[in-house]
């Protein structure tokens, strides 16, 4: 029997993901079923369950499959600026800017209902945390800390928290956004940045 390699596992597991990210989508998380992702990805539940054990095991990796997208985000913001707030223009502009792409629709839906799994399965709350929170503060803690470092933030005022309300407003305007698709993000994105610049109180220039 030809041994499986690495390569074919992983397009395997990506494979049965994708179909579980796209019945999750449309029919929520509870009334999605082992059945409908193994036939969404045209698979036999046996092989399917050789790399998930239960369906909090999919969900979970769900939430871990975005990881490495968020840090190659955060990674790109830091090399393509100059300053911590320029990276930080980035990532309001590119990961805000996301809620107005069609495309993103899905992944919007599917993100609201982890927040509400998190709250009845560990396995995805740990998974949430670690996947979207935990990366995501550590990286806006991170830009914080270089701005005041820079004399672009107050020093007295705590980055992790910073971190958590720049977290705080995109899950805030994707929930909006998922209830209001007519909501104008751009604004948004603009009155955002103008906080974090400080012009909120005088009118704003560039940025």
């Amino acid at each position: 029997m030809p041994k499986v390699t690495e390569a074919h596992i992983a397009a395997r597991r990506q494979q049965i993901l994708d179909a579980a990210k796209a019945c999750f989508s449309r029919q929520g998380f509870h009334q999605t079923s082992v059945q409908d992702i193994c036939r969404e990805a045209e698979l036999s539940p046996g092989a399917v369950y050789r790399y998930f054990p239960s369906k909090d095991h999919i969900i979970a990796a769900t939430c871990l499959d975005c990881q490495g997208a968020s840090i190659e985000m955060i990674e790109l913001a830091r090399s393509q600026s100059g300053t911590a707030l320029q990276a930080l223009d980035y990532l309001v502009e590119h990961g805000f800017g996301m809620l107005d792409q069609e495309e993103s629709r899905e992944f919007m839906m599917m993100t609201v209902q982890l927040w509400s799994e998190a709250l009845r399965s560990s396995e995805v709350k740990d998974a949430l945390l670690a996947a979207t929170f935990d990366t995501w503060v550590r990286g806006l803690t991170g830009l914080f800390e270089q701005a005041q470092k820079e004399g672009e933030v107050d020093p007295e005022l705590d980055p992790n928290s910073l971190a958590r309300i720049m977290i705080s407003l995109w899950h805030g305007l994707t929930l909006h956004k998922t209830l209001e698709p007519d909501i104008d993000v751009k604004a948004c994105t603009r009155s955002i940045q103008a906080m974090y610049h400080g012009t909120i109180k005088t009118p704003a220039q560039a940025v």
